[in-house]
């Protein structure tokens, strides 16, 4: 049987849980207002995040974390970056969160290998 090799964060495996932190750390904390397209991210189960739509885009495709809407937005990858000084070709949406502090790379990377690992719930 091949083993799976998890992406640890903090020596534990990266879950659905790790993944909210740090979407409500980025714009603010848990409570923290999101106007444009609503904390999405709260509320729902793992797996009805990812099969989530936002503004008409399928948010994750499982098992390709570089190509997820959700990991484009975070590092204003092309269809967004809008708002970036020197915006990618083809951008037409702000990064995400707009005009807040960009998740920091390594916070996008570990999500990123959550979705390539198939967006393990625990």
């Amino acid at each position: 049987m091949k083993k799976i090799n998890h992406r640890r964060r903090k020596d534990r495996v990266m879950k659905f849980d790790d993944v909210v932190a740090i979407l409500d750390k980025a714009v603010g904390g848990p409570d923290a207002d999101v106007a444009s397209h609503g904390p999405f991210w709260r509320g729902v189960t793992r797996d009805r995040f990812i099969e989530m739509k936002v503004g008409g885009r399928k948010l994750v495709t499982l098992g390709d974390g570089a190509n997820s809407n959700l990991v484009l937005s975070l590092k204003g990858e092309a269809p967004f970056g809008s708002d970036l000084d020197d915006p990618p070709i083809g951008a037409v949406t702000p990064v995400m969160p707009a005009y807040l502090d960009p998740v920091p790379p390594e916070e996008i990377s570990d999500i990123e290998q959550w979705i390539n690992e198939g967006c393990p719930a625990d």
